[in-house]
């Protein structure tokens, strides 16, 4: 009797040896019925798309293995030679769920021999069809479709969109716009299905080399969901859509990783209350010649021929965005950015999620493309300063010289239209330094700073909370393969009540392990000044209240058979003939999988409760 994923020859053995000292005619029945309990849950996945595609690293991420890309010997390392046979691989979290990797399409193998080549599909419960660029090739098209008739689950992934983010960046240069760039790669897969026919609704963009980034989390919920049938309450969405910088999440994520999740709320309240270790990046935006790099300078106090002075002329002579320290604040860095066209064009394809304040410039009168950067930085949910450069050019005799409250009446003004409702209007010349008002926004960045970084950290909580609380379910779903097996086994010995009494244990150490307990409710209101009953609201699992286990009997154990019970009532011959319930593998799985899957989302709702939106 071959052991199927997840059951080894071991467990096997010991579990002969427990059911023939029970009864021996028995022994043989039972455990078959376990191996099929344990292949009725097993799912093989099959993982195809064209040679190069990055099947096989899409496969790793999703088995948790990183790619090293720390290691310097891997740059020297033979590129891996192509697949010529699928080879399979067990998930570490769940090992009923087998991912197969299989070979690549590549022309000029013609689409009927790469078909042929690949053989029966029919085992296969789920196709996922990876694309690394264009749209999929025409041969992996027809076993997509072949999928989707038989309502098989079936997924397309987007992959390497990091490195569509990275050209884009490269071209646009000042013009780049994530969302701009990661739409395109969608709708280049999207087109392709729908000239096709198929389901367009099942496209997830990834980086295999990013999994926290784009939407792999989603595709594995997804996974999940239909696969292993965890149920789940709400979707995720691209992070680079949101109005976080992404460095300010990975910062909390990594200061948080390390403890426990009742601790995490004191590690933020931590980084909100000190927040001279977070960085504050702010841009400088603006036209071309408006004067940013000229300012960036002013602000650091560096002059022309200085270390580390932006470049400045009289024509646009930043080419890349550039970071510079701020000698006084730690932690603050000032962002020179190329220029700005005219259009509304260039407005929507700035990436505004990288920044977390903006100094909004303007050497002449207040313009339309000032009125349309000035939008878009509200709509971002960012905050900034008006800056009016080169106002020493104004002041100079003319013939219609301006004052400086006029000047700022019409900055003002202007910027009340654009529905900023108290707006901060600086005045400045970059060549007179301690004239007009450069003094006073170099003191207000300085006095600002910890309330920005503070308003930026609480705007990436929430992300920041979703990935620790995420990776800690992950660490526990671990076990739940071993534990049910292991409560098949003591079932084998004991049968009784006492086996869900041990899954109910499990479970409320689930619960500590998840910061559901009320020693950890305690903890984290202490930590974030909320009262323990405001976050109680939030979980809503029974299983974090100590459930009755004759319930989880109830819903662990196989029925008696009706003829069972019928032929004990026969006199003399059905005595001894009435079973015992038998506990079910795939109901003990799904019970342990669902609780968890259900705890997890009370967790992040109750840790990220203190901080949600007002």
């Amino acid at each position: 009797m071959a052991a199927p994923a997840g059951l080894d020859d071991a467990f096997l053995r010991e579990l002969r040896t427990r059911y023939e000292a029970q009864d021996p005619s028995m022994a043989a029945t039972h455990l078959q019925a376990l191996v099929d309990s344990v292949n009725a849950l097993k799912v093989d996945v099959a993982v195809v798309g064209r040679r190069g595609a990055g099947v096989t690293t899409l496969i790793h991420a999703l088995l948790g293995e990183r790619p090293g890309l720390d290691d310097p010997q891997a740059f020297f390392r033979q590129a891996p030679e192509p697949l010529v046979q699928p080879a399979s691989y067990t998930h570490p979290t769940f090992p009923n769920l087998a991912l197969w990797d299989l070979p690549g399409f590549q022309e000029p193998e013609k689409p009927g021999d790469y078909t042929k080549r690949l053989g029966d599909l029919g085992k296969f419960g789920c196709l996922v069809l990876v694309v690394a660029e264009g749209s999929p090739a025409d041969p992996l098209l027809p076993l997509l479709k072949a999928f989707q008739q038989k309502r098989k689950p079936c997924y397309v992934v987007r992959s390497k969109v990091d490195l569509d983010l990275h050209t884009a960046k490269r071209r646009f240069r000042a013009r780049y716009s994530s969302a701009e760039a990661l739409a395109l790669a969608r709708n280049g897969v999207a087109e392709a299905l729908a000239k096709n026919g198929l389901d367009t609704n099942r496209v997830f963009l990834v980086s295999a080399l990013e999994p926290d980034r784009y939407q792999f989390n989603q595709f594995q919920d997804k996974l999940e969901e239909e696969l292993i049938q965890l149920k789940r309450a709400h979707d995720g969405e691209l992070e680079d859509l949101r109005a976080v910088s992404p460095r300010k999440i990975q910062e909390l994520y990594q200061a948080c990783a390390t403890g426990g999740l009742a601790e995490v709320p004191a590690i933020i309240h931590s980084a909100l209350e000190e927040p001279s270790q977070i960085r504050l990046d702010v841009a400088i935006l603006g036209e071309a010649g408006s004067g940013k790099s000229a300012l960036v300078n002013a602000l650091r106090g560096v002059g022309c021929g200085e270390p580390e002075t932006a470049p400045t002329g009289v024509t646009a002579t930043t080419q890349k965005a550039t970071a510079y320290a701020h000698p006084t604040v730690p932690g603050l860095y000032l962002w020179d950015l190329p220029g700005v066209g005219v259009t509304e064009e260039d407005v929507g394809r700035l990436d505004l999620s990288r920044y977390d304040f903006f100094l909004l410039t303007a050497s002449e009168r207040y313009h339309h493309i000032q009125s349309r950067l000035a939008r878009a930085i509200s709509a971002a949910g960012k905050r900034f300063f008006f800056v009016r450069t080169k106002v020493d050019v104004d002041a100079q005799p003319g013939p219609e010289p301006r004052s400086m409250e006029e000047i700022r009446g019409s900055c003002v003004g202007a910027l009340q239209k654009d529905g900023v409702g108290s707006p901060s209007v600086f005045l400045v010349s970059s060549l007179l330094r301690e004239a007009y008002d450069l003094p006073a926004l170099q003191a207000a960045l300085e006095s600002d700073a910890p309330a920005l970084k503070r308003e930026a950290l609480e705007k990436a909580i929430p992300v920041a909370l979703g990935r620790l609380v995420r990776r800690k379910s992950r660490a526990l779903m671990k076990n739940v393969w071993g534990k049910t097996l292991e409560s098949c086994l003591y079932w084998a010995a004991k049968p009784g009540p006492d086996v869900a009494t041990s899954l109910v244990d499990t479970v409320l150490a689930f619960s500590i392990q998840l910061g559901l307990d009320e020693k950890s409710l305690a903890q984290v209101a202490k930590a974030t000044g909320k009262p323990a009953g405001l976050l109680q609201a939030e979980i809503r699992s029974p299983w974090v209240k100590r459930p009755d286990p004759e319930q989880v009997l109830k819903q662990i154990t196989k029925p008696v058979p009706f003829s069972s019970r019928m032929w004990s009532l026969v006199p003399y011959w059905g005595r001894g003939a009435e079973r015992q319930p038998e506990i079910s593998l795939e109901a003990t799985y799904r019970v342990l999988t669902q609780a968890l899957a259900e705890m997890t989302e009370d967790a992040e709702r109750m840790l990220g409760q203190p901080y949600a939106k007002k």
